[in-house]
């Protein structure tokens, strides 16, 4: 009879389950209490999806033999198969008393035990398997996903380390040991563990979406978007991959594909509150504002409480210049979520548009201690903050700037140390441009006080201002696109005031600090030399693509015939009018003088300004240009826009030649046009006197 049995056991090791019963039931009908027999039947039932019959085998064996351990470890297999965890974990203790120094039978009831959530105890039976085969690769991988689920990750790490160290190619390592370091925020490995993982399994979609996952953390976004896609492209139904998928394309900026996934995500699932909101975001970047708001709304239809949908809601509505309700949107945002510091940051900034800069300012604040580690809330706080004249903390918070992916977008990026303000003793220092030109014309004040440190200084600009700053002495000016001598440190010509403490006190106000060509100057005098009236050059809007450009520019037919009066010569200084200007300026005749296409670089532009005699602009560059070659320029500037023009002041502590003409309340332009027309009138007249 034992040899038969023997026979069928090899049958089953073989994967002939049907061959083996068949030989079982030949030693039960000659010998129907024959133990081997009736369990290894019992078995083959087991894995031939006969339960009913493999219980009643069993139950033969345990009567002839209660305590028979392979009948009780087959026991224990079936129940935990149907779930039956305790009975599992109650059939394993009993077989151990037979056989106590089984590992197998030890990682057995490790597994049943830690499916019941009895960590310890599961914990203990993998370290008594393994203490008595310290080779068993199961029981040390099983104690891994232990240790993992409770968090106990370097310890984890460890488990999974031991089992690559016995065997690499276990299935599942790479993937367990990548989602432990992942959780471990150690990216680089992480990626390196699920690369190897897919090695062995190149086409599984949950690896693909968990590399996704990690390249996204890195900043990786392409890199991301190629492996949601490949998961995708083996899974096509995969809601997982394709909403991860509309995540990643939409923070790319590749907004059509990611409204387009988005969709396709809800067509799926109309109860996503999330991806609704998320579409209504994606659809404000792209201009369509009334889907925007459906999209939104219907988030909210679904979920009223969901703080991101009232914000996305808030953005939509500044977008449309509705203050009000954008207010009323982010107030909803921060009571469905008083700890959502996003909701905090964006109310904040909607204040300030709204006029309400003392309440912006104490929203901002917390909005920062909810999460201090926001770069735009913490940018937008740093405009609060100098906007209030607190140049300490306001441009300590401005370095947040250079980690807001939405205003470095394309930057370049170097590599070398960032100055501290230490001596330079001869070391090269590279000063660089960051923004607009205006910023770097109000910051290249500075540069002399960096050469006094005793380096090089190179100081990369635009193009537009390369000629006009190479007049700076000590420094060697290169434009944006040309080759960069080596430089030892950089900075951000923006992070200069940082540097040297600037308080409102200490602002280097001295002007003039730039200075027009001569000969240029010389030239344009001569040709303005047969103007009698007051020469006033004016520029009425500012670049399109600036993101504040709706509330600082102007139509030229709101400011132009205003200025138009006795003693006064106007000159446009405009370089790129907009298409609706063009008649309003055909309308003037030779009221006005347009400039503009004798202007080529700044240093044209600063020649022009210095043969005028007064300058009126925007919130812009050549307001900038004619406040550093210390001219005398009146600026219209909205009621709270820019830090640097502070609040509720008509000088500015920057230059000293400004005036400005400041909105009393946001969007309300009559007021200082007004003003400054009446300022003008009073000018000429005393011109002409």
């Amino acid at each position: 009879m034992n040899r038969i049995v023997l026979q069928a056991a090899e049958h089953f090791a073989a994967g002939r389950p049907g061959e083996a019963d068949a030989l079982c039931a030949r030693v039960l009908k000659a010998e129907p209490d024959y133990v081997p027999a009736l369990h290894l039947a019992a078995v083959a039932a087991f894995v031939t999806d006969r339960a009913a019959a493999g219980a009643m085998l069993l139950g033969r064996v345990f009567r002839i033999d209660p305590d028979h351990a392979p009948a009780l470890v087959t026991l224990g297999d079936a129940l935990a198969v149907k779930g039956e965890q305790e009975g599992a974990v109650a059939a394993f203790r009993r077989a151990l008393v037979r056989r106590p120094d089984d590992a197998g039978l030890h990682n057995k009831l490790g597994v049943a035990l830690g499916e019941l959530g009895r960590f310890d105890e599961a914990e203990a039976a993998y370290r008594r398997a393994l203490a008595l085969d310290a080779h068993l690769t199961r029981a040390c991988f099983n104690l891994a996903i232990l240790l993992a689920e409770q968090g106990r990750l370097t310890e984890a790490e460890q488990a999974y380390r031991a089992v690559v160290a016995r065997e690499p190619g276990y299935c599942g390592l790479w993937l367990n040991l990548g989602n432990v370091l992942a959780d471990q925020n150690r990216l680089n490995e992480a990626e390196a563990a699920y690369r190897r993982a897919l090695e062995t399994d190149p086409d599984d979609p949950g690896l693909l979406c968990n590399l996704g996952a990690v390249l996204y953390r890195q900043g990786l976004l392409e890199d991301a978007i190629v492996q949601y896609r490949r998961a995708i492209a083996h899974e096509p139904d995969n809601g997982s991959a394709l909403r991860l998928l509309g995540l990643v394309l939409h923070e790319a900026g590749h907004l059509p594909e990611a409204a387009e996934i988005y969709q396709r995500v809800f067509a799926r699932d109309s109860s996503d509150h999330v991806i609704a909101s998320n579409l209504g975001a994606c659809l404000s970047e792209l201009g369509t504002l009334d889907r925007a708001i459906a999209a939104c709304e219907h988030a909210l239809l679904l979920k009223p409480d969901y703080a991101p949908a009232w914000t996305n809601l808030g953005i939509i509505f500044e977008k449309q210049d509705r203050a009000e309700d954008a207010v009323a949107a982010h107030r909803c945002a921060i009571a469905a979520d008083p700890a959502y510091a996003k909701g905090h940051a964006n109310l904040a900034v909607a204040l300030r548009n709204a006029g309400d800069i003392d309440e912006a300012l104490a929203v901002s604040h917390r909005a920062i201690a909810l999460d201090p580690e926001q770069p735009l809330a913490q940018y937008n706080h740093a405009h609060f903050l100098l906007m209030n004249g607190d140049f300490a903390d306001g441009f300590e918070a401005y370095r947040w700037r250079r980690k807001c992916k939405t205003l470095t977008d394309g930057d370049v990026t170097f590599s070398e140390p960032e100055w501290q303000g230490e001596p330079l003793h001869g070391r090269t220092l590279l000063l660089f441009a960051e923004y607009g030109l205006g910023d770097v014309l109000h910051f290249v004040r500075y540069v002399p006080m960096v050469a006094a440190r005793g380096g090089k200084i190179v100081l990369q600009v635009q193009p537009a201002l390369a000629t006009l700053l190479r007049q700076l002495p000590d420094v060697t000016v290169i434009a944006r696109g040309e080759r960069l001598p080596s430089f030892d440190l950089q900075l951000p010509l923006m992070s200069l005031p940082r540097i040297f403490g600037t308080t409102l006190d200490t602002i280097p106000a001295v002007v003039p600090y730039l200075h027009p060509d001569p000969a240029k100057l010389a030239r344009w005098r001569a040709a303005l030399a047969d103007a009698t009236a007051l020469k006033v050059g004016v520029v009425w809007a500012g670049n399109i693509r600036h993101k504040g450009d709706r509330q600082r520019s102007l139509s030229a037919e709101a400011v132009l015939p205003r200025f138009v009066m006795p003693g006064v010569q106007l000159y446009s200084l405009q370089k790129e009018p907009r298409p609706e200007d063009a008649p309003v300026l055909a309308a003037l005749g030779k009221d006005i003088i347009d400039l503009a296409p004798m202007l080529g670089d700044f240093s044209d532009t600063a020649a022009a300004v210095a043969a005028l005699d007064l300058v009126i602009a925007v919130d812009t560059s050549v307001a900038h240009l004619a406040g550093a070659l210390g001219r005398p320029v009146w600026m219209l500037t909205p009621y709270a826009l820019d830090w640097r023009w502070l609040r509720e002041r008509e000088d500015s502590p920057w230059y000293p030649t400004m005036r400005l003409f400041r909105q009393r309340a946001p969007r309300e332009w009559d007021d200082p046009l007004m003003r400054l027309t009446a300022a003008l009138a009073v000018f000429a007249a005393k011109a002409d006197s």
